[in-house]
């Protein structure tokens, strides 16, 4: 398979190997845009990734004047919606347990809301330049887990009022109560 060269790699490169200093917000909010696109796209075309996370997102430039800054990538977890309205839940596998949206720990189905609740952990990464669950905290995947579960979320301290607003409503507990990817775009249109 041949794919494009993504200079800076994944999203999760660039947060380990450039200083925050390094990288503005305003290419930030740019990056989470251009994979917020992505997940439109696939959303719009009956299609769930799955693994949404900041080592699936390409980062091909550091200019906010280009067209398009990153990429959303790796859809080995992706399948059809018709195919996951079955009565199988096809939680066994897929994601990545700390960008996992509750209703998904719990094996409940896995639908497009639990896509937006992997792209909140994933822009609250990419505005904090952090890790939204430090190991130092969470020494295990279940810690993280069982954490999700009763409602727990990362410190929100070093967001803005407006980053704070997009992540928080993007990663409510209820699925139902998560905007779609459609109104996060439009949120983060306005940062």
């Amino acid at each position: 398979m041949v794919t494009e060269y993504a200079q800076f790699g994944s999203l999760k490169d660039l947060i380990n190997h450039k200083n925050s200093k390094e990288v503005n917000m305003q290419i930030r909010v740019k990056m989470m845009l251009d994979a917020a696109k992505g997940i439109l796209y696939l959303h719009s075309n009956g299609i769930l990734h799955r693994d949404i996370k900041p080592d699936n997102i390409l980062v091909f430039s550091l200019d906010v004047n280009n067209k398009v800054n990153a990429k959303l990538t790796d859809f080995g977890a992706s399948r059809n919606i018709n195919m996951l309205m079955t009565n199988m839940t096809f939680t066994k596998g897929i994601g990545t347990p700390k960008y996992m949206a509750p209703e998904v720990l719990n094996k409940e189905k896995y639908k497009k809301a639990a896509d937006v609740y992997s792209f909140a952990i994933t822009m609250y990464e990419c505005f904090t330049w952090s890790d939204a669950f430090p190991k130092d905290v969470y020494r295990y995947a279940w810690d993280i887990a069982d954490s999700v579960c009763y409602g727990k979320r990362p410190d929100l301290m070093m967001l803005t009022e407006k980053q704070k607003e997009v992540v928080v409503k993007a990663w409510q507990q209820t699925p139902k109560e998560r905007p779609d990817i459609a109104m996060v775009i439009k949120q983060l249109e306005l940062l």
